[in-house]
């Protein structure tokens, strides 16, 4: 395989495990022929893209019946922080001290190394996670805040940042209820989570690393202080809660 064809299978091999993550595909995988058609490549790249994913955990190819995403990864991290809540009563405040740290690297990476393709889809997760806080759907909210940090982590074209942030916030999706229902659209912690998101997005299109540092620190902190002060936790699955 030449240079230019190995690169669209990586590239490829991104691509559906940005979808994976965005939850956009659950279980088993479209067929084959879906797949090249939505990413617009021959079976081959798409194959080879799909084994990229095989030999990183990721997906699971079973002969006869198709591909499916692996979910063995997510159980032992649930695991592993479930274990990790009952030694640590404070956990819901560690996480958010290590987000802080993680968070505004990850958003001063992306400042400075996105590329074009990567800012249409962080105009696209701003936008939505801006509608998200208009509303008062409570997953939509989740769904689209997940999908924006999501969206600056792969920006910083960095995979480990991606894994960290896409593992701790697939976790929280899935194994930990928000201890809100809902944020009213004109309530003030929603007009202010839509106006530090707005703020975050525009820092990184603008490639101001130092201001993207400081948004993403703002928002984490007031996160920590303004929602998590205000809020009684509610366990699940053995892990505090927490949010966004």
């Amino acid at each position: 395989m030449g240079v230019d064809a190995s690169h669209r299978s990586e590239r490829i091999a991104e691509e559906i495990e940005r979808a994976i993550f965005a939850y956009e595909f659950r279980g088993r995988l479209p067929p084959e022929r879906a797949l090249a058609a939505r990413y617009a490549v021959s079976r081959a790249t798409l194959r080879e893209a799909l084994g990229l994913l095989v030999a990183r955990g990721l997906l699971t190819r079973r002969q006869g019946s198709g591909t499916y995403i692996n979910d063995d990864t997510d159980r032992r991290m649930a695991e592993v922080w479930s274990d990790m809540a009952e030694r640590h009563p404070r956990l819901q405040d560690d996480l958010i001290e290590f987000r802080v740290m993680l968070e505004c690297h990850t958003a001063q990476l992306a400042a400075a190394r996105h590329d074009a393709e990567d800012r249409a889809r962080l105009a696209t997760a701003a936008e939505a996670v801006d509608a998200a806080y208009s509303g008062s759907d409570r997953h939509e909210q989740i769904r689209a805040d997940v999908a924006f940090h999501r969206a600056i982590a792969d920006a910083s074209h960095n995979p480990v940042f991606t894994y960290l942030v896409a593992s701790l916030l697939k976790l929280l999706h899935d194994h930990v209820q928000l201890s809100i229902a809902g944020l009213a659209p004109g309530s003030d912690t929603a007009q202010q989570l839509r106006a530090q998101h707005r703020a975050l997005a525009e820092a990184i299109l603008a490639r101001d690393v130092a201001a993207a540092g400081r948004c993403a620190e703002a928002h984490m902190r007031f996160v920590r202080v303004t929602l998590n002060d205000s809020a009684q936790p509610v366990p699940f699955a053995g892990v505090v809660a927490d949010r966004y």
